[in-house]
């Protein structure tokens, strides 16, 4: 494991709704794998397979997210979906930028993405988004 990890914590990290936890540790483990990928050198193809595979999954998972967002008539749903686009912005700006950069930078975008995405987005708007759902009766 490299310093670039982020461990799920089930207390911390966890929305309450099984779907949306499911797919948040599919992306913190897709993360780390990038994070390993990127500390190693001459990876950039994996690397670059890994983040295509992990822009698939980040639009599926927000298209989740947005699509619960509709059914229960979420009400900051136009900003957490403006998030969405964000953090899907900063994604593809990995794999034009990032894996050009050098090789010590790529690691610290990799970090500074999954920090932002977890630490932000799914302990803030997710949070948020998870709260709403339960007390709608989704878990």
């Amino acid at each position: 494991m490299n310093k670039y990890h982020l461990i799920w914590n089930e207390s911390r990290h966890s929305v309450g709704i099984a779907l949306i936890d499911s797919q948040h540790r599919e992306i913190i483990k897709r993360v780390n794998q990038i994070a390993d990928g990127v500390a190693k050198r001459n990876q950039s193809e994996a690397v670059q397979e890994m983040l295509g595979g992990l822009i698939l999954f980040a639009r599926e998972h927000f298209a989740v997210e947005e699509r619960l967002m509709v059914e229960y008539g979420f009400p900051d749903m136009e900003s957490h979906i403006e998030e969405h686009r964000r953090l899907f912005q900063q994604l593809n700006n990995l794999i034009n930028v990032g894996l050009r950069a050098p090789n010590h930078n790529k690691a610290a975008l990799v970090s500074a993405f999954l920090t932002d995405w977890a630490e932000q987005h799914i302990l803030r708007a997710d949070k948020e988004l998870g709260e709403f759902l339960a007390a709608k009766g989704l878990s």
